[in-house]
């Protein structure tokens, strides 16, 4: 039974690489929204929220993530690649919560997320500004002590071109760079620190190097972390409307 599962989540993780690898666009262009909905309610809302909205120290925000980004995080924690694969207790969570459902439900739960509108508070330099000394640090850390190159203005990601209309696209993000928008300081602290002791890599062990100075300066952390405890992504939930005629 066990060499059936480790079977089963290889193949799965094979099935997921080439999608990703070889389709990225045309593979989350194609998912059954409704399925996706259907099967993140079930799998995984107990813990996200209903729209991908909780975020606290434990949890993170994936409402309004990019999709190519959550396909990569989720063929990590179905990796046995120690240069990809995320471990502890939520990595061991995750895989088996994923093992157990198919690659194309996988699809279709991140077309589902992609489909729910948001707004974000409290993430802009005037935001910040209201907040005091200590957020508006953090606020400027955030966007140009590094951070910002890659992860965008406010932590709202960096816009890609689309592959199918040559246009920047705010929808479009880099699979290995997420949005950091929502996050909150517990759980930014505890992947940071799991880059540093080399424990998550996924792709980016340059985030080990690049991270460096908050650790060398606790005070720089503390700051981003004062000013992304009050940045929150909310779902917009649109109210049904009944046909009176």
């Amino acid at each position: 039974m066990e060499a059936m599962n480790s079977m089963r989540v290889k193949m799965k993780m094979f099935s997921l690489s080439i999608a990703f690898l070889l389709f990225p666009w045309m593979t989350l262009a194609q998912e059954d929204i409704e399925s996706g909905k259907k099967v993140y309610i079930r799998e995984c809302a107990t813990c996200h929220g209903e729209y991908g909205e909780i975020s606290n120290d434990v949890i993170p925000n994936i409402l309004g993530q990019y999709s190519g980004y959550m396909l990569t995080q989720m063929q990590a924690f179905l990796s046995d690649d120690p240069k990809m694969a995320r471990g502890g207790i939520a990595g061991s969570l995750k895989r088996s919560i994923l093992s157990n459902i198919t690659v194309q439900e996988i699809k279709d739960i991140v077309a589902y997320l992609g489909t729910i509108e948001y707004t974000v508070t409290g993430a802009s330099k005037e935001d910040a500004e209201a907040r005091g000394e200590l957020a508006m640090n953090g606020w400027w850390l955030a966007n140009f002590a590094g951070c910002g190159n890659c992860h965008g203005d406010d932590q709202m990601g960096l816009r890609v071109r689309n592959p199918g209309t040559g246009e920047l696209d705010p929808n479009v993000g880099d699979p290995f760079t997420p949005k950091l928008v929502g996050l909150k300081y517990g759980y930014i602290k505890r992947q940071l620190e799991a880059y540093e002791s080399g424990r998550r890599a996924g792709g980016m062990s340059a985030m080990k190097h690049i991270m460096a100075p908050l650790f060398q300066t606790p005070r720089m952390l503390q700051a981003i972390g004062h000013y992304a405890k009050d940045v929150h992504v909310i779902p917009v939930i649109k109210k049904q409307t009944r046909d009176t005629q």
